[in-house]
């Protein structure tokens, strides 16, 4: 065969293949037999009838696909060996001629991704902060948890449980969604049934039926209702207020937690809701570092790893729905979408998500981060405890421990340890002082381990029982 190769961006690969006449010739006499064997032709039994035969009954065409089907793949294989192509994805094959038969392909190949230099980036690491109404936030949540609902003869205000019946009906839809006794807490900051409703209720009484309309935003989630009113009924059969226990001696008993009193049950929130921030200022700060990472790489990627990235996101939203086209139609139904416009929206983020994984790759690969078995059984186990306790009988933990050690669950732990190492590394390299010289990055670089990365929410120890529930 001659062949001719060329670069594209992109990660692509063209190819043009002429294969020899001779070569396709017996191609078309294999084939021809083939369709002797599954066409009845009258007067020759299966597989006997000569090609000329054949080739006039089923007609050239039909013989040169037959041909071509078995011809491409293995003239198609030979090339990628004999020119060492490391391709990932099929390729798009475009038949340029049959005499001589020239092939033209499109491959996608392994990105190459160039991160020289990243052991000189630099971003310092903003501290979490906790305010006083962080810690007395979390000890309302936490007095939230064991309140009482007195019904009350006033005003709805902001706090207040409601039961109600609800009628609503946006604007250009058929029929209206009704809803009897239904309860809720109005809350700040939270949407209930459409944006607007729970303001429009504040200030009104136990009685009713009230009717009022609310104009929806123009970046409603739901596009066809976007900019459009809605109108409401709505009886209000009851207005409930909570009462918080009191924070006091009695009710830090009553946790049953063994805190010695309302000083230490504060200390113990403010470790947590400080702990909390801490997670949180650096998952942010790991976001800034690998984004970082990823301005200052060389990347060449093929498109077909974004379009892969896509179809792994609608899988993840759709809840697996995507396995189906008939679970898809569904899912995009109840979402009011087409599959072309969730693949449009999603695409930015997918783009965002391959580039962040290949600097990530390319990071733990400089550094020789590895996962070994051990680590994965130490996951494994510390997941069993977490789920149901170190002092859970062998049974149920060898039970939780085969429902978690598959090979799939194995193989996405072994991918989260060692992005946590890989994340753990670049923290320590991108949180130096900024007077810190290449040659001291390159110092303190070391073999590691996939469980000693990064500490983050998995590495700390948790608060637990009702106290850290009202941190959360």
């Amino acid at each position: 065969m001659a062949v001719t190769t060329e670069r594209l961006p992109r990660s692509l690969v063209a190819l043009q293949i002429e294969v020899e006449p001779d070569r396709v010739e017996a191609s078309l006499e294999k084939a021809a037999k083939r369709v002797a064997r599954q066409v009845r032709i009258p007067g020759f039994r299966p597989g006997k009838a000569p090609r000329s035969i054949v080739e006039r009954t089923v007609g050239r065409p039909a013989l040169l696909q037959e041909a071509l089907d078995e011809l491409l793949p293995e003239v198609y294989n030979e090339v990628l060996e004999s020119e060492s192509i490391d391709a990932i994805a099929q390729p798009e094959f475009d038949l340029e001629s049959m005499e001589p038969l020239v092939v033209k392909a499109r491959v996608p190949v392994r990105p190459t991704v160039d991160i020289d230099g990243y052991l000189e980036l630099r971003a310092p690491r903003a501290e979490a902060t906790v305010q006083e109404s962080d810690i007395e936030r979390a000890l309302t949540n936490l007095r939230r948890r064991f309140a009482t609902l007195e019904p009350v003869d006033r005003e709805i205000a902001w706090g207040d449980t409601v039961r109600a019946d609800v009628t609503v009906q946006a604007e250009g839809q058929a029929e209206p969604h009704v809803e009897e006794d239904a309860e809720f807490r109005l809350e700040e900051g939270a949407v209930i049934s459409l944006p607007g409703f729970q303001e429009a209720l504040l200030g009104r009484a136990r009685g009713g039926p009230y009717e009022f309309d609310v104009t929806l935003p123009e970046d409603f989630s739901a596009e066809d209702l976007r900019g459009k009113q809605a109108h409401y009924v709505v009886t209000i059969h009851e207005v409930k207020q909570e009462i918080l226990p009191d924070l006091d001696e009695e009710f830090v008993q009553s946790l049953d937690e063994g805190f010695e009193g309302v000083d230490q049950l504060r200390e113990r929130i403010e470790a947590q809701v400080r702990q909390t921030a801490d997670q949180a200022s650096l998952g942010l700060y790991h976001d800034e570092i690998v984004d970082l990472l990823v301005a200052s790489a060389e990347l060449d990627y093929p498109e077909v790893l974004v379009t892969r990235e896509v179809d792994r996101m609608i899988d993840e939203q759709s809840n697996h729905a995507s396995h189906t086209q008939e679970g898809l139609d569904r899912w995009l139904e109840s979402i009011g979408h087409t599959e072309e416009e969730v693949r449009a929206e999603l695409e930015l983020q997918a783009d965002n998500n391959v580039r962040r994984a290949l600097v990530i790759g390319e990071l733990m690969r400089r550094e020789n981060l590895e996962v070994s078995d051990a680590d994965i059984d130490a996951r494994v186990d510390e997941l069993v405890t977490n789920m149901i306790g170190a002092e859970a009988p062998a049974e149920s933990r060898e039970r939780i421990r085969e429902l978690l050690n598959t090979d799939a669950g194995r193989s996405q732990m072994k991918s989260d340890l060692a992005t946590k190492a890989a994340l753990g590394r670049l923290v320590e390299i991108c949180s130096q002082p900024d007077d810190a010289t290449a040659e001291r990055a390159r110092g303190s670089r070391r073999r590691r381990r996939g469980g000693d990365g990064a500490e983050g929410a998995e590495g700390e120890a948790p608060v637990e029982g009702a106290a850290a529930e009202g941190a959360e």
